[in-house]
């Protein structure tokens, strides 16, 4: 009675006194945490591949903003959008041309909102299966040090600071090398589909807008970059071939198929993602084969060492 009757009082306490905190406590409070919430949003963007990702959102939220000042006829800046892969790119040159030659560009607007959002969701499903392994590491690291501390208080045995600091640099050496892999394999997979897809949407769009044929093909690349050069696209770049040529010769606009193009580079980059997911297992199994579990042999090796001495 008397603990509970002590625990009423100091929680009464404790209220009295958050009650009659000064305002300017309550200011500062507030202050450190927008700093504090300011800080993490700046430090999400620095962060790989989230900070990719955060730039893509800010990116989809500017276009609203991009549609109303291109109906008041405000002039964009190029400063004013962040920055995320050639969307970037396209917008500023969309923009640029808008200026100088008045012509209008709301229409595609929406066409590439389109496409932006379908790069975040795909590049939020990489992010998840890597965040998915990293978590794995985590969950078998805490239940490593989890044994090794539960057992060196029940049996005593000293575990020495060398033991631990091996452990340690096993465990967080192989996170770094299984990050920095996936990395790789993410580029190599995944960076040809993208610049193939930069390349069409550069080519479509300034063809819309209007531009000479030879700038067109000059500044979109689409003739000596991805969509030719990997075996890959092979059919599709036949195809795109074939439109350019009847372009040239007939002024049929290519609109509609290089829109189909698109949606197929889009597919087979979908099918090369399962192609990723398996290598992703396959690193992952053998971050735990080399570097986890000698961590843990490590410490039984220290506990075999301890008992043969005794």
């Amino acid at each position: 009675m008397t603990i509970f009757c002590f625990s009423l009082f100091s929680y009464a306490l404790l209220l009295f006194t958050i009650a009659n905190l000064p305002e300017k406590s309550w200011d500062y409070l507030l202050k450190f945490n927008s700093l504090w919430l300011t800080t993490l949003n700046r430090t999400k963007k620095d962060l790989p591949l989230i900070g990719e990702i955060e730039c893509g959102r800010e990116l989809l939220i500017a276009f609203t903003d991009c549609e109303a000042k291109i109906s008041l006829g405000i002039k964009i800046l190029p400063s004013f959008l962040p920055r995320y892969k050639f969307y970037t790119n396209l917008l500023e040159q969309l923009f640029e041309t808008h200026r100088r030659l008045g012509i209008g560009i709301k229409k595609f607007i929406p066409e590439i909102r389109s496409g932006l959002i379908r790069d975040l969701q795909f590049e939020k499903k990489v992010l998840d299966e890597i965040i998915g392994g990293l978590l794995q590491f985590l969950v078998i690291a805490t239940t490593t040090w989890s044994f090794v501390f539960l057992s060196a208080s029940l049996v005593q045995i000293p575990l020495s600071k060398s033991t631990i600091f091996f452990m340690l640099a096993l465990q967080l050496g192989g996170v770094v090398v299984f990050f920095q892999l996936v990395k790789i394999v993410k580029s190599k997979t995944f960076l040809k589909f993208s610049k193939a897809i930069e390349e069409l949407y550069l080519f479509s769009t300034l063809l819309e807008i209007g531009l000479p044929l030879n700038e067109i093909l000059l500044r979109s690349g689409i003739l000596q970059g991805n969509l030719i050069n990997f075996k890959i696209f092979e059919n599709l770049s036949d195809r795109i071939k074939k439109l350019i040529a009847r372009l040239k010769e007939t002024g049929l606009t290519p609109r509609d198929e290089t829109q189909e193009i698109i949606r197929e580079i889009w597919h087979l980059q979908e099918e090369n993602f399962q192609k990723f997911t398996k290598i992703v297992q396959v690193l992952k199994f053998s971050i735990l084969v080399f570097f986890f579990l000698p961590a843990y042999f490590l410490y039984l090796y220290s506990i075999f060492k301890f008992f043969m001495e005794q």
